[in-house]
C-alpha cells in the first residue's frame, strides 16, 4: 500500500472488499501505506484467532476495522489525530494551510500573517530599532522618511526570526511539529495514542501488551494454508536519513539503541516500559542511559509503523542510536585489588603485562540515526514479497494525483458513482498498464511553471524506480490505481464529510476489483518474464567464458571461478565438496548459455514488454 498522508483514508474499505474473497498472508507499505498494512494485518490476525476458535472479543477482526474505517471517515477526526507540540501550532497551522486546497490569495494572507503570529516581538523591536535610527537622523521627518524601507526590513527580520524559531522547536520536538504523541491540553487521543488502541483492540490483545511481528508470524493456521515459516508477514519501510538508504522493518540483526527520554516524547509509556524491560541493562555513556532496541520478532509493530509514517516536518523523525566507537578495556586478576583513582597510563600497561585479562569492546560514544518517512526512498514498494514464480497473487494499492486539468475535468464528468468508477482502474487484459504516464507541467504563470518543474524533479527523484517496477508485466496486473483530486487526501486534515465518504467508496471499490483477478494468466506471465531474463543473463555469463570476449591481463580471475586455480582470494569455500558444486554451477550455466546462443530457441520472442532484466541488488 502507497503512502500518501490522509490518501489512507482509502485503504480499510479496500482491505474488508478484499478480505470477503481473500485471506491475509503477506502485508506491505510505506508511511499511511504503513499505517494501513498495520491495521490489516491486527484484523487478519484477530480474524485467524476467531476461526481457531479461541475466545475474541466483537471488536476483534474485520469487524473492528470496519470501526476504523468509519472513525477516519468522519469528518474532523484526522484532524484531531494531528496534534502540534507546544511553540509549534501557527507553523503547523501555516503547514497545512499552504499544502491545502485554499486559494493563493489566502496562501498569502496566512503567510504574511504568521509572522507576526510567530515572532512579534522581534518583527517590532526590529521595526522600533530602523525607526529610531531615522528619528536620531532627522527627528519626525526621519521617521516618515524611512517608515517604508522600515517596514520591509522589520518584516524581513521578523521571517528570518520566525524560521529560526520554527527551527529550534522542530529540533526540541525531534524533528517535526507534531511528535504523534497526545498533548497535555488535548482530551482526544493523537496519532500514535489511537493507533496503539486500534492495533491491540483488532489483535485482541491487552494494551500493556504490545502487537509484535512475532505474534504474527506465529498466529493460527487457516486450514489448509501452505507450510511456511510465518502466518502472517508484515513489512514495511523507513528511511534512514543518516545512512541515506531504505530500510525494510521488522530489522534483522540490527545493533540499535534508544533513549528512554526520546522514546517518552513518541509512543505510549506502556509501550517504552515494555522495551526497557526487554532491553536488558543499558549502556551508561557520557551521562545517559543507552537502552538496546529489540528487533525482529520482538519489534512491536506499533514502533515499526510509526517509524514508516514520519512525514518530514510535519511528524517528528524517530531517532535511533548506533555505537560510534568502542574501546578494549582490561580488567585485573581476580586476586589483584581495585586499581587507585590516581592509577595512570603506566600503571595500566603494566596491568597488561603482569597477567591482565582482555575483554569484549566497551561502547564509549553513541550516534543519532534519524529514521523518517518510508517514502521518502520507496512510496509505493510493490517489490516487498516478491517472488521469482509466486504461490498465490500480491496486490497493490496505487493512488494517482492528476496534476493537469484535463485529467482532473475527466474525473469530474457524469454522475458521481460514475466519477467513482472511473476513478479506480485495475488492467483487464495485458496490452493495459504498460503506457508511461504523463504529466504536464505547462502554467499561466512563469513561477508556477518552474515550481512545477522543480516538484517534478523531486517526484523523479523519489518515485522512479515505484514507477518502472509498476509498469513491467506480472506487476501491472495487479496493481489498481485509485486517482484522487485535489481535494482527495494528501495534506487535506479536515476535508469535508462528502469528500471522506468519496474516498472510502473509492477504496470499497478498489478491493472488489480484485475479484476476477485471473491468478493462472498472472502465474504464466511471470514464468514467460522469467525464462526471458533468465535466458539473457546466461547469455552473458557464456560470453565471458569465450576467449574473443576476455581480456588476457585477467586471466587468473577467470580461472579461479571455472578451475579452482589459482585459489580464490577471499570468501573460500570451506569444503572440496562446495569448490566442486561451484565450478559445476559455472559450467551448467556456461554451458546453457552456448547452447542458446548457437542453437536457441529465442525465449525473449513474443515475450511480455518492457523486457525485465536480472541484477545482483542488496537486500534492505
Amino acid at each position: 500500500m502507497k503512502g500518501g498522508i490522509t490518501s489512507g483514508i482509502v485503504y480499510p474499505n479496500a482491505v474488508l472488499s478484499l478480505a470477503r474473497q481473500y485471506r491475509f498472508k503477506n502485508i506491505g507499505g510505506t508511511s499511511a501505506g504503513a499505517i494501513a498494512a498495520a491495521v490489516a494485518a491486527a484484523a487478519a490476525l484477530g480474524d485467524r484467532r476467531r476461526h481457531a476458535g479461541q475466545p475474541v472479543a466483537d471488536e476483534v477482526g474485520f469487524p473492528g476495522l470496519a470501526a476504523v474505517s468509519a472513525q477516519l471517515s468522519t469528518r474532523g477526526f484526522i484532524y484531531r489525530l494531528f496534534q502540534p507540540a507546544h511553540g509549534a501550532r501557527t507553523a503547523y497551522r501555516l503547514l497545512v494551510m499552504l499544502t491545502g486546497k485554499s486559494s493563493l490569495p489566502r496562501k498569502a494572507a496566512c503567510l504574511l500573517a504568521a509572522v507576526f503570529a510567530i515572532a512579534p516581538l522581534e518583527l517590532l523591536a526590529s521595526l522600533l530599532v530602523l525607526l529610531g535610527i531615522g528619528w536620531l537622523a532627522a527627528g519626525s521627518d526621519g521617521i516618515w522618511a524611512t517608515l517604508l524601507p522600515s517596514l520591509l526590513c522589520a518584516y524581513g527580520a521578523g521571517v528570518l526570526a520566525s524560521a529560526l524559531r520554527v527551527a529550534r522547536v522542530a529540533r526540541r520536538n525531534l524533528l517535526g511539529l507534531c511528535s504523534g504523541a497526545t498533548q497535555a491540553d488535548s482530551s482526544a487521543p493523537a496519532l500514535t495514542d489511537w493507533l496503539h488502541t486500534r492495533l491491540q483492540a483488532l489483535a485482541g490483545m491487552p494494551l500493556d501488551q504490545p502487537l509484535t511481528f512475532g505474534d504474527l508470524h506465529h498466529a493460527p493456521r487457516y486450514d489448509g494454508e501452505p507450510v511456511g515459516v510465518q502466518a502472517i508477514s508484515l513489512q514495511m519501510i523507513t528511511t534512514c536519513v543518516s545512512h541515506t538508504e531504505p530500510r525494510t522493518l521488522p530489522f534483522s540483526a540490527a545493533h540499535f539503541w534508544f533513549l528512554r527520554e526520546e522514546f517518552a516524547q513518541l509512543f505510549p509509556a506502556s509501550v517504552v516500559d515494555w522495551l526497557v524491560a526487554r532491553a536488558g541493562a543499558p549502556e551508561r555513556v557520557d551521562g545517559r542511559e543507552y537502552y538496546r532496541l529489540v528487533d525482529g520478532e520482538q519489534l512491536p509493530v506499533l514502533v515499526a509503523t510509526r517509524m514508516s509514517l514520519s512525514f518530514p516536518l510535519l511528524i517528528s523523525a524517530v531517532p535511533l542510536h548506533e555505537p560510534a566507537r568502542r574501546e578494549r578495556r582490561c580488567e585485573p586478576p581476580a586476586d589483584t585489588a581495585a586499581p587507585r583513582d590516581n592509577s595512570n597510563v603506566a600503571d595500566s600497561m603494566e596491568g597488561l603485562t603482569s597477567g591482565g585479562q582482555g575483554r569484549s569492546p566497551v561502547i564509549t560514544a553513541f550516534r543519532v540515526c534519524w529514521f523518517s518517512d518510508g517514502g521518502i526512498s520507496s512510496n509505493f514498494p510493490i517489490h516487498l514479497f516478491d517472488a521469482a514464480l509466486p504461490r498465490w497473487p500480491t496486490f497493490g494499492i496505487n493512488l494517482v494525483y492528476p496534476r493537469h486539468a484535463e485529467a482532473v475535468s475527466m474525473l469530474a464528468e457524469g454522475t458521481a458513482q460514475a466519477q467513482i468508477d472511473r476513478a479506480v482502474f485495475l488492467p483487464t487484459e495485458n496490452r493495459q498498464g504498460w503506457q508511461r504516464s504523463y504529466q504536464s507541467i505547462a502554467r499561466p504563470l512563469a513561477a508556477a511553471e518552474l515550481s512545477g518543474f522543480l516538484f517534478s524533479i523531486v517526484s523523479t527523484m523519489q518515485n522512479w524506480r515505484d514507477v518502472l517496477q509498476a509498469r513491467a508485466p506480472g506487476y501491472r496486473d495487479r496493481i489498481v490505481h485509485v486517482s484522487l483530486q485535489g481535494d482527495e487526501g494528501g495534506m487535506n486534515l479536515d476535508m469535508p464529510q462528502q469528500v471522506l465518504s468519496r474516498i472510502a467508496a473509492k477504496g470499497s471499490l478498489a478491493g472488489e476489483r480484485f475479484y476476477g483477478f485471473s491468478f493462472q494468466n498472472h502465474f504464466w506471465i511471470r514464468w514467460r518474464n522469467l525464462a526471458s531474463a533468465y535466458q539473457r543473463y546466461t547469455l552473458e555469463i557464456a560470453r565471458t567464458d569465450d576467449p574473443a570476449q576476455r581480456v588476457a591481463a585477467w586471466t587468473d580471475a577467470y580461472q579461479s571461478v571455472a578451475s579452482g586455480q589459482p585459489p580464490a582470494p577471499s570468501y573460500r569455500l570451506s569444503s572440496e565438496e562446495k569448490r566442486r558444486a561451484s565450478q559445476q554451477l559455472w559450467r551448467l550455466m556456461v554451458e546453457q548459455g552456448q547452447t542458446w546462443e548457437d542453437l536457441g530457441p529465442d525465449l525473449t520472442d513474443g515475450a511480455p514488454r518492457p523486457l525485465p532484466q536480472m541484477k545482483v541488488t542488496p537486500i534492505y
